[in-house]
Parts: C-alpha cells; structure tokens; sequence
C-alpha cells in the first residue's frame, strides 16, 4: 500500500517512454477547509476523487500540510498529465454539480500551478516509494541566474547517483509566474520522521566527488542568486483518493 501511496504522490518518477516531446507534469491546487466542516469536507472529497478522478491523466491524490506557512491546509495534485490532457478533463455537469458538494465545506482555493519534471536533474534510489510523507524545497531565484542555480542542481543530482544517496531527490520547474516565488522545487519522500535526527554524510560525499571545499561554495554561490528558499513537508492522505493493493 505505501508504494501505491507514493507512486501517486506530488513530483513522483514516471519512467515514460515514447517521443522525446513527452513529460512529467502535475496540477495542484491549495484547499483550505471551512475549520468547522472538516470531516464533511473530507468525507465529499474522497466521493468526489474516487468518482471523477481514479485513473489515468485526470487521477488525483492528496496531501495535508504538516510543516510551512501553509499548515493546515490540503494539496490536491492531479497527473501525471500534459496541457492537452487538460482539455479533456472531467468538466460535465455531473462532474461540476458533485464538485460543488466538495466546495460547500471549502473557504479557499489558492495557487493553482502546473509543475514540470526535470527528469535530467532528478533521482531516484532503489526503494523510493517507500514513503508516506515529502519534503519540499522551492526557491525564487534573482533574474539572470538561473544557469548558474542549475549548476548547483546538477552537482546535486550527480552527487546523489555517485554516494548512492537513499532518499529520492526530484526537481520540478513551475510553468507560469505566478507570483508566488516558487520557481523551482525538488521533492524528497521519506518514511519516519527521525531522518531528520540523522547526521549524514552528504557534505562529505559532495565534496569527495568534485572538491574539497564545493559544498560550501555551491552554498555561498546559492545565498548570491537566491531570493528565498522556502520548506514544506507533507503528509499522504490515502483515504481521499482512489488506492489499491
């Protein structure tokens, strides 16, 4: 069951194959619900996905904010799909009258983006899907430097394949400015929360792979081009969307 939770989560792998013009994109939205209407909203959003959202490019799963600005509030995540998958939606009547069940126990729906993989700049470690929470990281980077963040984001990526990193690392890029300052986000899932008590060897390991002392000029180097970097952990909520063994 975890693995299905993840292989449905926000900025999971897919390995697709076909055209090269083919990807990896998600739609998502924030959901805040009426405080008092918590349990009617959740009972109607698990109908509603299960009924209109199950399968294919149009499925949805979801995700509650446990750690970031946004605490409380849940994550709708719909794909993978493409912009012409959009067009063909779930959009009849049927469809708008039960999502407006969902929304009578809704007070907002806000930052409604679509987030791009970056399949070059991503990793994934044997046993990734063995997770029920992610960790999030978005950056606003300064105009003019996203080839020099990309840089960083490269090292990253090939030093997670060289120290055979055990938690997955998946960059997404925002596909319109929304004027949020989310840019570019990577995603790591993870099971317990004491990895967050581990000290680690990643400083060691990426400066054994390019030099000694790169860990901290990639760091230095981030603090000259970055606006902020923001952090968001997230909890699967299996119970809202369609799951199978």
């Amino acid at each position: 069951m975890k693995k299905l939770f993840f292989l449905v989560s926000f900025f999971c792998i897919v390995l697709v194959a076909g055209a090269q013009d083919s990807y990896i994109m998600y739609e998502t939205m924030y959901i805040t619900p009426k405080a008092s209407k918590i349990k009617e909203f959740k009972a109607a959003l698990s109908a509603h996905n299960k009924e209109f959202h199950a399968s294919g490019a149009s499925a949805v799963f979801i995700q509650w904010v446990s750690v970031g600005a946004r605490a409380g509030q849940y994550v709708w995540v719909m794909g993978p799909t493409t912009f012409t998958d959009l067009d063909s939606r779930p959009a009849d009547q049927g469809h708008e009258d039960d999502w407006g069940e969902v929304m009578q126990y809704v007070d907002e729906i806000s930052d409604i983006e679509y987030w791009k993989q970056d399949t070059d700049l991503s990793y994934t470690p044997e046993g990734w899907e063995n997770t029920s929470k992610i960790h999030i990281r978005a950056w606003d980077i300064k105009p003019g430097h996203m080839k020099e963040f990309n840089e960083i984001l490269k090292q990253i990526a090939e030093s997670c394949v060289k120290s055979d990193y055990k938690y997955s690392w998946h960059l997404y890029r925002s596909q319109f400015n929304t004027g949020n300052g989310r840019q570019v986000a990577s995603v790591s899932g993870f099971e317990n929360w004491a990895r967050f008590d581990e000290e680690g060897t990643w400083v060691k390991d990426f400066n054994e792979l390019h030099r000694e002392g790169a860990w901290a000029e990639a760091m230095e180097l981030n603090r000259k081009i970055v606006v902020q970097m923001t952090q968001e952990v997230r909890e699967i909520q299996p119970d809202l969307f369609q799951s199978s063994e």
